[in-house]
């Protein structure tokens, strides 16, 4: 995701600020060190450095300042719900201490500014500092090892404080080093055999039943399952192996089985985890290395590399009857890596991106809790930019439509019941304009990968197996970025007729093909974003449009999350109000799943059923009125 940033460059730029601590605080003191890495024409990026150059410990730290700027990311630290200018970050479990002559680091990405407007005072517990004064020269740190997190109280859902598309991480930090562990085994889920079409139900028209397992495919717009039963796609994302942590954030709190369980229990069906081209070769080539997890909350994860604690997550999903999608959100493991325009770099090659695929599709080709693919997160660029993503015929290396294709072919080849999702571009040519100009006017424009209006001249072929795709658009409010369409009076009707209709709905609409919105989500702050959101979820609801929604984590910082900072409260406000109405659930209130015999949320689970249950107890299908006819 997120914003619209456009001419991303490195920056010399830097801020930095010595504060001495006054004699009423313990006898150390702390240097602060701000480093502005990045700057572009609508934000920038910040790593600071928190230095104990005393003799004393620092047990727990808060570090806040005064800026008219908005973080719109966050890693490695805790932000506040923001007052007026006031910005207020904290420690994480795992990094709340600071020994004597050791540092910690963390970053975020700013915007609606510019580094000029960083500040010149600073507070440390609460004292505080002085004027900018020289770049402190830190030790060097070892990784910490995360100490056993207490229980965290309840805190108070955020209010709407700015802060990823960006999804956090910095693009300086260097890849670590992987050590070489062997790739295990994938322990292959027992695949049913066929079960024979029951009666009863509302069945997809012009469907054959068909198929094992839990796998889905097409039927016209509609996704169904092998007895060609439609289905509801209906969860969230959870970020975080994409980043430069390599792992689910919040692990360095949280425990993963009772989170996993709190999803399920909350109705989420379909879990969508970006990750990195560069993490996929790393896991490829035998190099998945350890990753920072609170091994005192995840004593089961201790001493696991990244590829063995994703294959933990299906296993746990498994068991929860929880779907899952990958998402290569990037090409490098890094926090803002999807700010690059394309699906590849001079580091991580086209070659490279299709193998990792290919590797990925053999790998859990037999597991069908890993039931879809999302080929690359929000391609774009505009007419302007040095690269970009197009979308025609060609087999060009900028033409998103190729890539997924070339891409999709080569997973299909290998796991024909796989689903191969494809987002859009930023930008279209209008009517007899070629992509050659360099006039704003010229293209349609709209959200990161959310621009399919190729598709009705050069639309995805798979061949025989295009009963496996789905169109995979994204879409945001006013918050994340003020675009055209927001800066007068909108209605759900206008949003309809400017935006979702001609970039994306026309394809339920005609009955190509199913879409799935991998991305939605916002503050609720009470205003337009919030109006956007409502129109927007009532949408999805209307026309049983399959999403998942942004996001689980709290640290994405120009949405927030569905959890508050401990990771363990969720926002109630924001579940009840925009998530939960679309979920799958039955007449009496349970949520439906996507799993034939282990109901969501687990065996004996009191909140969810499989989708068997559902059809046997006499459950229509989830198809609204623009679906592919279904009869019973």
């Amino acid at each position: 995701m997120h914003n619209k940033i456009q001419k991303l460059k490195k920056t010399g730029l830097s801020a930095c600020v010595a504060m001495i601590l006054g004699t009423s605080l313990p006898s150390w003191a702390v240097q602060v060190d701000m480093q502005v890495t990045n700057e572009w024409n609508e934000g920038f990026q910040v790593d600071v450095t928190i230095l104990n150059d005393e003799s004393a410990a620092i047990s727990g730290w808060e570090l806040g300042f005064a800026s008219p700027i908005q973080i719109a990311q966050i890693w490695n630290a805790n932000i506040e719900p923001s007052t007026g200018e006031q910005h207020l970050f904290s420690a994480l479990g795992w990094n709340a201490n600071i020994a004597p002559g050791q540092q910690v680091s963390f970053g975020f990405v700013a915007s609606g500014g510019t580094s000029s407007d960083l500040p010149t005072g600073y507070t440390f517990n609460g004292v505080a500092g002085g004027p900018p004064g020289s770049t402190p020269v830190p030790t060097a740190t070892p990784a910490p090892t995360p100490t056993a997190t207490p229980a965290p109280t309840a805190t108070p859902a955020p209010t709407a404080t700015p802060a990823p598309t960006a999804t956090p991480a910095p693009t300086t930090t260097p890849a670590p080093t992987p050590t070489a562990t062997p790739a295990p085994t994938a322990t292959p889920t027992p695949v049913p055999t066929a079960t024979p079409t029951p009666s009863g139900g509302d069945f997809a028209a012009n469907c054959t039943p068909g198929g094992t397992g839990d796998w889905l495919r097409t039927a016209g717009n509609l996704l169904v399952d092998r007895n060609c039963r439609p289905v509801w796609l209906t969860g969230a994302n959870w970020f975080g192996f994409n980043a430069t942590e390599r792992v689910f954030h919040g692990l360095w709190s949280v425990n993963l089985d009772s989170t996993m369980q709190a999803i399920a229990d909350r109705g989420i069906n379909f879990l969508r985890v970006p990750i990195s081209t560069e993490l996929l070769h790393e896991w490829s080539t035998g190099q998945a290395a350890g990753v920072a997890i609170n091994d005192y909350a995840n004593p089961e994860l201790a001493g696991l590399t990244s590829l063995e604690i994703f294959d933990q997550l299906l296993v746990v999903s498994e068991s929860l009857g929880v779907k899952v999608m990958l998402d290569v959100h990037s090409a490098k493991a890094d926090n803002t890596g999807h700010i690059a325009p394309l699906w590849y770099d001079d580091t991580f090659t086209e070659a490279m991106f299709y193998d990792t695929w290919e590797w990925v599709a053999t790998r859990y080709k037999d597991n069908d809790t890993l039931i879809a693919y999302d080929i690359e997160n929000e391609p774009h660029g505009n007419q302007s930019s040095a690269l970009r993503a197009k979308w025609d015929n060609s087999l060009d290396s900028d033409n998103f439509k190729y890539a997924c294709e070339e891409a999709s072919n080569r997973i299909l080849n290998i796991n024909p019941d796989v689903l191969v999702m494809c987002e859009g571009v930023e930008i279209f040519p209008t009517d007899g304009i070629t992509w050659s100009s360099t006039d704003e006017d010229d293209y349609h424009a709209t959200w990161w990968g959310a621009n399919l209006r190729g598709v009705t001249d050069y639309p995805i072929d798979l061949g025989a197996n295009q009963d496996q795709l789905v169109y995979s658009p994204h879409e945001y409010g006013p918050l994340v970025h003020l675009q055209p369409w927001f800066q007068s009076a909108f209605t759900a009707e206008s949003l309809y007729q400017d935006v979702w209709q001609p970039n994306w709905f026309f394809i339920q609409e005609q009955n190509i093909a199913p879409l799935f919105i991998g991305e939605w989500g916002g503050f609720m702050d009470g205003g337009i974003n919030e109006q956007w959101m409502a129109y927007f979820r009532d949408f999805l609801g209307e026309h049983f449009v399959h999403h998942t929604f942004w996001v689980i984590n709290p640290n994405s910082g120009d949405t927030g999350g569905l959890l508050s900072h401990d990771w363990v409260t969720w926002d109630e406000d924001k579940y009840g109000t925009m998530l939960e109405p679309v979920l799958w659930q039955d007449a009496s209130g349970k949520y439906i799943g996507l799993d034939h015999d282990i109901p969501l949320g687990g065996v004996g689970s009191t909140t969810g059923i499989t989708v068997d249950a559902y059809y046997s107890s006499g459950g229509s299908a989830p198809a609204g009125p623009t679906s592919t006819t279904v009869s019973n």
